[in-house]
C-alpha cells in the first residue's frame, strides 16, 4: 500500500457546514494535502429542480461544498479558488447551480473567505485543449482554469447509477466535458471514455458527500441515511470504498472494472487502507446495514420493462442488440436516456398517468422479431435501432446516437398521452431563459469565436 491507498472516514449525521468544515480539515491533515496556488474544484451536479420537486439528493449538498470551500480558501498557500462544474446534457449549468442553493452557498461563505472564491459554468468558459492519449479521447477541451489550475479538489455525490451502478470521483469526470465533447462515445464505449478522463482529471483531494446517499435513478434518487464524510487522493481508492458501502464490489461497477484492467490502482477492497472512524472492511459492511433494504426502491429505473410492468402501462418497450455479430446490447448510450426519460414522467405525472398513457412500441437497437404496433405510434430511439414494424399508425426514428432524455423529451412530448414537463411552462421558461443568459455570457466569454476557431483548424480541415 501507498500513502494514496489511504481512504479517511468520518461520521457526520447532518449537513452541519462547521462541522463539516472541521471534518474536511482533519481529513487534509490525515492524508498529508497541503492544497497551494489556484485551485480547481468540482462538484456533483448533474441535476437539480426547482423547490426539490424531483428530490435533493442528485448532487453533492450546498453545505458541504461550502465547507470544503471555506476549508481550502482559508488555507494560508492557496491564492484563488474556482469551482466549477458542467450539468447533464441539454441542460444550462447555472439553472441546475441556482435550483441546487449554490449561488445562495456562494454568497454566505464569501464573507469568510480568505482567499477569492468564484463559481462557473463549464459551458460558458474558453476551454484549453490537452492531452489524453486514450483509448477514445487522444486530446480533451477542458476548462482553462481547471487545465490551469495547481490543485484540483472533487466533492461526488454517492448514488446508484442506472448503467454505471454508482457514481463517485472517477465518474465525476463526465462533468468536465461540455456537451460536444460528453457525447463523444457516450454508448457502450462509454467505461472506457470514463477511463481516458483519468488523464486529465485525477484530483489531489476528494471529498465525498456520503451523509445521505442516492438510491435508484442517479438524476432524481431517494435519499437514505448512510451519515458519512470520505475523504482520499486516489479516486479509485475513494470509489472502491464507495461501492462497498453500496453493497458492490469491483466486478459489479463497470468503469472501476475497466480502470483496473488499464492499470490503475488499487485493484480491490482489501488495498485500500482505511483510516478515521471506520478502519477495516468489515466496519464499511457494518455502516452499510443503514441503506438497506436492497429492494425495488434502491434500483429504480434501472429496468425499463419492469417499471412498466409494476405500473400497468401499455406501453411496450423492446431493448435489442447493437453489435451484430455478437448480438451484445449497448448498455450506456440511448437506454440511459431512456430510463431518465421514463423516470422523469413518473415524478412529473405519476404512476396513475402511465397506468393511462397511450399504448405505444418503443424500441431500442435492432429487435429481429416482427412488432405488430395495433395502430398505435412506434418510435424506433438512435441511430442503431432497427425493427420490422407492422400496422403502426406512425414511425418516428429518433437518429442520435446516443440519444438523451432531453432528445426524447422533445420530440415525444405528450405524445405517449402522458403530462410532460416539455408542456409545462413553469418547468420550460426557466430553462429557456438561462439558456439564453447562457448563451449570451458565451458570447461575452468569447467561447463561441473559441470554439468557431477550433472548427476551422480542426473539423472543416479534415473536411476538406
Amino acid at each position: 500500500m501507498t500513502k494514496q491507498d489511504n481512504v479517511y472516514i468520518r461520521r457526520c449525521e447532518n449537513y452541519d457546514r462547521d462541522k463539516i468544515r472541521s471534518i474536511v480539515e482533519d481529513g487534509m491533515n490525515a492524508l498529508n494535502y497541503n492544497p497551494f496556488g489556484n485551485i480547481f474544484v468540482k462538484p456533483n451536479v448533474v441535476f437539480s429542480s426547482r423547490k426539490g420537486k424531483y428530490g435533493k439528493t442528485a448532487y453533492t449538498e450546498p453545505s458541504l461544498v461550502g465547507a470544503s470551500l471555506l476549508a481550502l480558501s482559508n488555507h494560508p498557500n492557496v491564492f484563488r479558488v474556482d469551482m466549477g462544474e458542467k450539468t447533464a446534457i441539454g441542460y444550462p449549468t447555472r439553472l441546475t447551480f441556482k435550483n441546487a442553493g449554490y449561488y445562495n452557498e456562494m454568497n454566505h461563505i464569501r464573507e469568510s473567505s480568505r482567499a477569492p472564491v468564484n463559481l462557473f459554468c463549464i459551458d460558458e468558459e474558453p476551454r484549453e485543449r490537452v492531452f489524453v492519449g486514450g483509448k477514445i479521447h487522444d486530446t480533451l477541451r477542458i476548462a482553462r482554469k481547471m487545465a490551469q489550475a495547481d490543485s484540483m479538489v472533487y466533492l461526488p455525490k454517492l448514488k446508484c447509477h442506472c448503467v454505471s451502478t454508482m457514481t463517485g470521483a472517477v465518474k465525476l469526470n463526465i462533468g468536465i466535458c461540455s456537451d460536444d465533447e460528453r457525447a463523444i462515445r457516450h454508448d457502450f464505449l462509454l467505461n472506457d471514455k470514463i477511463v481516458d478522463l483519468l488523464a486529465v482529471g485525477s484530483p489531489n483531494f476528494i471529498v465525498m458527500d456520503a451523509i445521505d446517499v442516492g438510491v435508484g435513478n442517479e438524476a432524481f434518487p431517494t435519499p437514505r441515511k448512510l451519515g458519512l464524510v470520505i475523504m482520499g487522493t486516489n479516486p479509485l481508492a475513494v470509489d472502491l470504498v464507495g461501492a462497498r458501502l453500496l453493497g458492490y464490489n469491483l466486478d459489479d461497477v463497470p468503469y472501476l472494472k475497466r480502470a483496473v484492467k488499464r492499470g490503475y490502482l488499487p485493484a480491490a477492497i482489501e488495498d485500500v487502507n482505511i483510516e478515521g472512524d471506520l478502519t477495516s472492511v468489515a466496519d464499511l459492511d457494518i455502516a452499510a446495514k443503514r441503506i438497506l433494504p436492497y429492494d425495488e426502491e434502491f434500483v429504480r429505473w434501472q429496468g425499463i420493462n419492469k417499471e412498466l410492468t409494476r405500473m400497468a402501462s401499455p406501453i411496450r418497450f423492446y431493448w435489442g442488440y447493437t453489435n451484430r455479430e455478437t448480438k451484445a446490447k449497448c448498455e450506456t448510450g440511448c437506454i440511459m436516456g431512456a430510463k431518465m426519460f421514463f423516470g422523469f414522467l413518473e415524478r412529473f405525472a405519476g404512476v396513475e398517468a402511465f397506468k393511462n398513457a397511450k399504448p405505444a412500441v418503443m424500441v431500442i437497437g435492432h429487435v429481429d422479431e416482427p412488432i405488430d404496433a395495433a395502430g398505435q405510434e412506434a418510435f424506433l430511439i438512435g441511430s442503431c435501432s432497427h425493427a420490422h414494424i407492422t400496422n403502426a399508425k406512425k414511425v418516428v426514428k429518433i437518429d442520435n446516437c446516443f440519444t438523451t432524455a432531453v432528445d426524447m423529451a422533445q420530440i415525444i412530448r405528450g405524445r405517449l398521452g402522458i403530462p410532460s414537463p416539455i408542456t409545462d411552462p413553469a418547468e420550460v421558461l426557466p430553462l429557456v431563459m438561462n439558456a439564453l443568459t447562457a448563451s449570451f455570457k458565451k458570447t461575452v466569454n468569447l467561447r463561441y469565436a473559441q470554439d468557431i476557431g477550433y472548427f476551422i483548424r480542426k473539423g472543416l480541415q479534415k473536411r476538406i
